[in-house]
């Protein structure tokens, strides 16, 4: 633990000296989306909405905190290359990488988190959410309980969702690099497998309505996620022997 809490604080102290560039990309993402945020909420609106619920504001300056709330959002995103990036460079050199990994496999890398994200978006957006909040409409409705939504509660559990299940896609991805750079093993990875399965359902509880439904719907794509990146990375390693 002391060892990881270490690493921490060198990735830490080596993204300090490139703050000017990460904030740079950060402030551009904001302002450029901010100015385009007004169809995306219509958007998500009219795609995601029951039918028979409605979307409110309960103060006068909700709708714009959310838009400011998704315009840093989006920023930070756009961010996340550029921070990886940097990472990576402050791991090979704390670690010693005496082979730096190719341009050729960086863009391979760099495509394969940009489409996992995506599917993990699109995963959340057009399958999982409409289940979601159809389910717990009807559950209110049954209730006879009428749905009347905030704006800023409705949109910021839908974008809540879809950047979780995006990251949570990311998993593959990390457990890869972090076994080719030799921060963790493959049989280790196999070995607290049951552990990181209890771990996921109890971060899906966390992140999502109190209902099984919901639990499910994120839990299993991160643990099959989990095991794809345990098959690919023990297939790569078998190749660098």
């Amino acid at each position: 633990m002391t060892d990881i809490i270490e690493e921490l604080g060198y990735i830490t102290e080596g993204l300090k000296k490139k703050l000017i560039p990460i904030i740079a990309v950060i402030f551009a993402g904001f302002a450029v989306s901010f100015r385009f945020l007004d169809p995306v909420l219509f958007k998500i609106k009219q795609d995601l909405l029951p039918e028979g619920a409605t979307l409110i504001y309960i103060s006068p300056a909700e709708v714009i905190m959310l838009k400011l709330k998704i315009a840093i959002v989006i920023g930070i995103i756009l961010a996340l290359p550029i921070i990886g990036y940097y990472v990576y460079k402050t791991l090979k050199v704390r670690l010693g990488i005496r082979n730096p990994m190719k341009k050729s496999r960086l863009i391979i890398l760099l495509t394969s988190a940009i489409i996992l994200f995506i599917s993990g978006a699109c995963y959340s957006y057009f399958l999982m959410l409409p289940l979601v909040l159809s389910y717990l409409h009807y559950l209110s409705a049954s209730a006879g309980v009428v749905a009347t939504y905030s704006i800023y509660e409705f949109i910021s559990f839908v974008i809540t969702l879809t950047l979780i299940l995006g990251i949570a896609f990311e998993v593959p991805l990390i457990i890869i690099f972090a076994v080719q750079l030799g921060l963790v093993q493959i049989a280790t990875l196999k070995e607290y497998r049951r552990y990181v399965i209890v771990a996921i359902f109890v971060l899906a509880a966390i992140f999502t309505p109190p209902d099984v439904v919901s639990q499910l719907m994120v839990a299993f794509p991160l643990i099959i996620c989990y095991e794809i990146g345990i098959i690919v990375a023990s297939i790569i390693s078998k190749r660098h022997l």
